[in-house]
């Protein structure tokens, strides 16, 4: 029979034992989840969801954000999906431009300047304003009849152009034949048009992008027609582009020019993007014009002049000299991303990147009245 002495040394050993047993069990858990997953699981759980959301967000553009003088922050973007649109003003390659081009045989001089840039975008795009037809007759004449040689697309393709956008009150000038000859030399290029019926689809990144293109300058915007191809080619891209020639001449906000511009440029815009657009690219009015954000897309009303002849100071002060260059970053199917870059046009022909104080000029006008716009809208 076990003494009390012996009984207490017998408990302590059980007590260590009973320990040690349970120290060893433990192990044997902690092992068992490693093995399983089960620690990584947790691990994962906490980590991933944020990996995801930094590697997918998408934030809502502002017009603070577009006017910004900082970069857009792409950080945490899969830049696999980032992909970029770069549009400019009108290029009309005709008159003082076209003659220039022809007398000096240089026909990618007006892009010199800012080709590098141009060719940065994944797509670029122009608003093509004139015909290129053989026999065309280089002329300093003011005629509003425009014409440009066919050598002329050489400047196109050396700026890196990927789709002309044909629908505005220039292209008809030479009738049918002129633009059916404008789009062979365009095709000959390599380079893609819309407008006049035509859609240029376009893929990216494995997003599939349509261009589509209006004239509402001396003739009436057709809505219903609008829509209808709108709504067609939804169905076969990802992301819908449409480019619109419109409103009053020489302005800082769209307007209608009565008996030759008719149609509202801010309703036509609405109805675009209610139609299922994703982005709308304006030009025309040969001044830089203001940005709208409107259900969560952009209207971009107009660009002002990019390769144009005209130097006078208009009553807008001085705006048919200058543009700007937008460049739109699409994350996969979604605006991002919206930055401009000022021009100035120098010897009736060429645009050249503005100067630092200039191109806040511009910048701080085209935000203003955007300001300006967006308050209007509020209170109609």
């Amino acid at each position: 029979m076990l003494g009390r002495r012996d009984r207490s040394l017998l408990a302590f050993i059980s007590f260590w034992i009973v320990i040690a047993a349970g120290c060893w069990v433990g192990v044997i858990v902690v092992r068992a989840l490693r093995i399983s997953g089960g620690s990584a699981s947790v691990s994962t759980a906490h980590a991933q969801p944020v990996h995801h959301a930094r590697a997918h967000r998408v934030v809502a553009l502002t017009l603070a954000s577009i006017f910004s003088k900082r970069p857009p922050m792409l950080a945490g973007y899969d830049r696999r999906k980032l992909w970029t649109l770069v549009a400019t003003g009108d290029v009309i390659p005709a008159r003082t431009v076209n003659w220039k081009m022809v007398t000096s045989g240089d026909f990618l001089g007006p892009f010199r300047p800012t080709a590098a840039y141009l060719r940065t975008g994944d797509i670029t795009l122009i608003n093509l304003e004139s015909p290129l037809i053989s026999g065309c007759q280089p002329t300093y004449a003011e005629t509003f009849t425009f014409c440009g040689d066919p050598r002329d697309v050489e400047g196109l393709k050396y700026a890196g152009v990927d789709t002309a956008c044909m629908a505005n009150n220039h292209i008809g000038n030479f009738g049918d034949q002129g633009i059916q000859e404008t789009w062979d030399h365009l095709r000959a290029a390599g380079i893609g048009y819309c407008g006049l019926g035509k859609v240029d689809h376009k893929r990216i990144r494995g997003v599939v992008v349509a261009f589509l293109a209006y004239n509402s300058v001396g003739q009436r915007f057709d809505y219903a027609l609008a829509r209808s191809e709108i709504r067609a080619a939804r169905k076969t891209a990802s992301v819908v582009v449409v480019s619109v020639h419109w409103g009053k001449e020489y302005v800082a906000l769209p307007d209608i020019a009565p008996g030759i511009a008719d149609d509202d440029p801010v309703k036509v815009g609405h109805w675009i993007i209610d139609s299922g657009a994703d982005l709308v690219i304006g030009n025309h009015p040969h001044h830089v014009q203001p940005v709208e954000l409107y259900h969560g897309h952009l209207i971009t009303y107009a660009h002002g002049n990019f390769v144009f002849d005209q130097m006078f100071d208009d009553p807008g002060g001085g705006g048919v000299k200058q543009g700007v260059v937008g460049t739109y970053t699409f994350y996969g199917t979604h605006l991002i991303a919206v930055r401009y870059r000022p021009v100035h046009i120098y010897d009736y022909w060429q645009p050249r990147w503005a100067g630092s104080a200039e191109a806040q000029q511009i910048l701080s006008g085209m935000y203003q009245s955007s300001i300006v716009l967006a308050r209007r809208e509020r209170k109609s």
